[in-house]
């Protein structure tokens, strides 16, 4: 086979793009890896990691400046943005490093530069050249979408991937867009001494979550001082250059308000132009790529993953959907093929952090089916006290006929790792009590709120106290 010619070539070095490559590579595919900047795509660079190390920072910040509940003491507490940058950038290049070191030990090659598609199996990348395919895996990702009103280059106005590299903090910052990026933009922010607001359009926080959730968490926002708006609009922003701040108004309200720097969260786009769809007749729907069960576009040779490609824009489903399309790839015919059926879980690295998976009750409602639910709160929870983290509550779905778990909301410490505990009851088919019956929670953990949401569903919670009649 020509140097140029591979079986399989990935466009895009994402979690979804590098996924894909290795494991094409492992079922013995010549492989070749196509991006055009650094890679890891956006998570790594720009969006997952880099914010996490960032609010890992502000979090031990906060928490050294509430040592006194502990019984420690401690003075002249500070912090270096500088230092904090540097830390972050220190993470993302090591497990970049770790991402190269995988596409070299897996023998894929590597190809830096954009590619475009030309033909039905052939893509060219710049000045490198030209390669043919057998098979295409699309894992172009997205970017941030800029607001109309944001006037261009302006230097009071940033979007996510500007604030990950800021020199100097703001004194007062208006986040557009209360959606996962905002929330945890405005939570770095604030703990940092940032006076933040949130300006978002819909009805609460956190659009996607249960209200009853985004409720909590904005109730513990104006704790942090975070002012949050939910139901308004910017309608109109105006440079003030002499002053250096920038003139906000939202519809509805007529005082206008300034703001040192504008952070603009309201969402992203996919990165699917100018990449020669059309050149192979792979089919849009306007927003992203369409693709089948299998992740085949309209054209059977190719498949597009991840964010380009998907309705929810996750990293950890982008990784997922690659494991499938790749083994799709490689397979001689569709009726090998595998489809991907799978909760997808949320998570939100706010303090404290919000994670679900599956069907709420509303949700559930809305399929035509009917749920109990059993909740815990952290509040009575030994270790969540032991550690000062007792805000927030587990709540755990189930069908009614049947219990077996539909879904849940977790808002508390580790809330994001403590999700998969519910994804392993869905999986399972258990129902709530077979699950209880099967599972030892240790004490003393978090996990425990797990164990007593689901004992709460039948009934059979411990340190629930019954209903009152």
């Amino acid at each position: 086979m020509s140097d140029n010619v591979f079986d399989i070539i990935v466009l895009g070095g994402g979690p979804g793009g590098y996924t894909a490559a290795v494991k094409a590579a492992r079922a013995g595919m010549k492989t070749a890896l196509i991006e055009a900047d650094n890679l890891g795509g956006t998570c790594l660079n720009r969006g997952c990691i880099p914010t996490k190390a960032l609010l890992a920072s502000a979090h031990a910040y906060h928490e050294m400046k509430k040592a006194h509940e502990f019984g420690v003491e401690c003075e002249k507490i500070s912090f270096s943005l500088e230092k904090i940058m540097k830390r972050k950038d220190d993470i993302v290049s090591k497990l970049r490093d770790g991402i190269a070191h995988l596409i070299k030990a897996n023998k894929i090659t590597h190809i830096k530069g954009f590619g475009k598609i030309t033909g039905e199996h052939s893509i060219s990348v710049g000045e490198t050249g030209n390669f043919t395919f057998k098979k295409l895996i699309i894992a172009t990702g997205s970017k941030p979408l800029n607001l109309p009103l944001m006037p261009p280059n302006s230097p009071y106005m940033i979007n996510s991937d500007q604030a990950l590299n800021l020199s100097k903090l703001p004194k007062k910052l208006l986040v557009i867009g209360g959606g996962v990026i905002g929330v945890e933009m405005a939570n770095f922010f604030a703990f940092l001494g940032v006076n933040v607001c949130i300006v978002e359009l819909m009805p609460q926080l956190l659009p996607s979550e249960d209200a009853s959730i985004a409720r909590r968490l904005a109730s513990i926002f104006k704790k942090y001082g975070i002012s949050v708006k939910t139901g308004k609009k910017v309608s109109e922003i105006k440079e003030d250059r002499q002053a250096g701040c920038v003139i906000v108004k939202l519809e509805g309200e007529n005082d206008p308000a300034s703001f040192d720097m504008v952070l603009q969260a309201v969402g992203r786009s996919r990165n699917i132009s100018d990449i020669g769809l059309e050149k192979a007749s792979v089919k849009t729907d306007g927003k992203k790529i369409v693709v089948d069960q299998y992740f085949q576009t309209s054209n059977s040779d190719i498949f597009a993953i991840g964010d380009c490609a998907s309705d929810i824009m996750l990293a950890h489903l982008a990784s997922h959907q690659a494991v499938t399309a790749a083994y799709n790839a490689s397979c001689a015919s569709r009726e090998q093929m595998h489809k991907l059926d799978a909760a997808v879980p949320s998570c939100v690295y706010t303090i404290p952090e919000v994670a679900s998976c599956g069907m709420s009750a509303d949700k559930a409602k809305k399929a035509g089916i009917e749920t109990v639910s059993g909740k815990y709160m952290f509040n009575m929870l030994g270790r969540a006290m032991c550690m000062q983290a007792n805000e927030g509550l587990v709540e755990i779905f189930a069908d009614s006929a049947t219990q077996k778990i539909t879904g849940a909301n977790i808002l508390g410490p580790s809330a994001t790792e403590l999700i998969c505990c519910v994804q392993s009851a869905m999986v399972s088919g258990l129902s709530a009590k077979e699950f209880c019956e099967k599972m030892i929670f240790a004490h003393p953990t978090l996990s425990e709120a797990m164990g007593e949401a689901f004992a709460d569903i039948f009934g059979g919670a411990v340190h629930v106290a019954p209903p009152l009649h």
